[in-house]
Order: C-alpha cells, then sequence, then structure tokens
C-alpha cells in the first residue's frame, strides 16, 4: 500500500469511529486501540471532565480525601475513562495537557472533604512550567478559599508507577516550590509491574497505593497475599499511609481492613462522580458497609 492509499484508509478508519464505539477490525493491530484524532479533538474542544471518587478510612469508613479522575465525554455526551485512552496519551505526548486539565479542574473547586488526590504523569511534573501552573492554581485556592484562615493545603499529587521516567532527584528538586507549600505526594498503582523504589528511596512520599490487580488477587492467591502483605510492613516501617485502590466487594473490604490496610477506595461505596460535600452522616456520602 504506497503512502496515498495508507492515509486514505486511516481517514475512513477515523471516521467510522467518530461514535467511539467498539475497535474495528483495523484496530487490532493498533497497540494503541483508542483513535488518536478523537482525543486530540477532544483536548482541542475541552471535552475532559473530572470525576471524583471518595478516599474511606477502613477501621470507620471515614472519608477522608477523594481522587480526581480524568473522563472524556464523547460528542454524544458519554463519559468515558481514562483507563482507555490514557496509554494512547502518553504515547503522542498528550498526557501532561490531560493532567494540566484536570489539576486545574479540581483544583478551582477544592476538597469537599479531606485531601484531594491529583494524578500527574512524571511527565508533567518533571516540566517546570507545570510546577509553575500548580504553583498559581494554588495560591488562586487558597485565596477565593481560604480568606487568608489557616485551612491546609489539601492537595496531594499522585505519581503513577506506569510512567517513572524521570530521575527521581532532578524530580524531587522541580517538586520542592510545592512541597514547601504543603502538597504531599501519593505514589500510585504501587506493586504493579514497574519499579518505583527508588521514587519512594528519594522523594517525601507519604501515601502508598496499592495497585488493584494485587489488591484483588491478595484475597484469594497465596502468593499475592504475601506480596501484599511485604508492602504493608515495608509501608508501616516508612510511616506512610497505605490505600487500597479498586474495593469492588464487602469481603474485600473486610479482608483489607482486617490486614490493616489505612484507607481505601472503589466502586463499593459508590461509582466516580460530581464533587459534592460529604461527610459520615451526609446523605450524599455512599452507606456504610456492615461491620
Amino acid at each position: 500500500m504506497n503512502a496515498s492509499a495508507l492515509r486514505a484508509a486511516t481517514v475512513m478508519r477515523d471516521r467510522r469511529r467518530l461514535d467511539f464505539g467498539a475497535p474495528t477490525e483495523e484496530d487490532a493491530w493498533d497497540s494503541n486501540a483508542f483513535p488518536r484524532l478523537q482525543l486530540r479533538q477532544a483536548l482541542q474542544e475541552r471535552r475532559l471532565r473530572a470525576s471524583y471518587q471518595t478516599i474511606v478510612r477502613l477501621h470507620d469508613q471515614q472519608p477522608m480525601g477523594q481522587e480526581a479522575l480524568a473522563r472524556l465525554l464523547t460528542p454524544q455526551g458519554r463519559q468515558i475513562a481514562a483507563s482507555a485512552f490514557i496509554d494512547t496519551a502518553a504515547t503522542i505526548g498528550l498526557e501532561p495537557r490531560i493532567d494540566a486539565a484536570i489539576t486545574a479542574q479540581a483544583m478551582r473547586t477544592g476538597s469537599a472533604v479531606g485531601k484531594m488526590f491529583l494524578n500527574c504523569s512524571s511527565a508533567f511534573l518533571a516540566e517546570p512550567s507545570c510546577i509553575e501552573q500548580l504553583r498559581q492554581q494554588h495560591l488562586s485556592w487558597r485565596h477565593t478559599v481560604q480568606h487568608g484562615a489557616g485551612l491546609a493545603t489539601p492537595w496531594v499529587l499522585e505519581i503513577t508507577e506506569r510512567n517513572l521516567h524521570a530521575d527521581p532527584s532532578m524530580l524531587r528538586d522541580n517538586l520542592q516550590p510545592l512541597l514547601d507549600l504543603g502538597f504531599e505526594l501519593a505514589l500510585d498503582d504501587f506493586g504493579s509491574s514497574h519499579s518505583a523504589y527508588s521514587y519512594l528511596a528519594t522523594l517525601p512520599i507519604r501515601y502508598l497505593k496499592l495497585d488493584r490487580t494485587l489488591v484483588q488477587a491478595s484475597s484469594a492467591n497465596h502468593r499475592s497475599e504475601t506480596i501484599l502483605r511485604h508492602l504493608l510492613r515495608l509501608a508501616h516501617d516508612l510511616h506512610l499511609v497505605t490505600i487500597a485502590e479498586g474495593v469492588e466487594d464487602v469481603a474485600l473490604f473486610h479482608w483489607l481492613r482486617d490486614l490493616g490496610v489505612h484507607w481505601g477506595q472503589g466502586f463499593v461505596w459508590g461509582r466516580p462522580g460530581e464533587l459534592c460535600a460529604v461527610s459520615s452522616s451526609s446523605a450524599s456520602f455512599p452507606s456504610k458497609l456492615a461491620l
């Protein structure tokens, strides 16, 4: 196939995928099956939205914070989770733009309760202009929301294990202006297939978010359980708060609580949605699970 024919075939494929439907047969040959053209158009048309999931303290199910998750709106108004498009975004260099859009939305609103966890790729945090953007947004939030009061800084930057490309010492230097303002750091997807130990050793990590695949396997697989227990001992020795991701049923909640995991998040307490004020007695917060 010559270059002109290849371009024509690509255009036709993208047109058939304008509704963000199921991948076509051609997509089976493409490791980045989410349509790149649609991702670029969504960014251009500002169709990225933050959706919020509550993070709960396991021993008493008190809400401790919320995580801002990226959602992409199709032209038809359907929401697409970040897991469907974030790998494509990283491949074509758009992940920092997604991080910038979602963190800006979340920081304009602020946290309804406790901490606000913000997903940030290492590529985003390695760029000085992005650090300055976060600093300015924090100062704007403090001026608008705090009115000079002494409220604690709510922001927690989640650095995901799947894209740890920046040198951790350089990253710490970049992050220092934010750390001085009270920002905290979390390592996301810890225990997945990539290594983040150099980041754990170098950066002042406060929260360790345990990979959902490991978490969900731990109650039924002895090896996964052993690995999880090892990570919990490590977190204990480093004085880190552990957060289990992917808590989707009551039995898993009980298992993780009994293991000593500090906090958790997952569908068992409700799906991500609009930011709303929550408290342990609020009707807007999902019902507590039976202890």
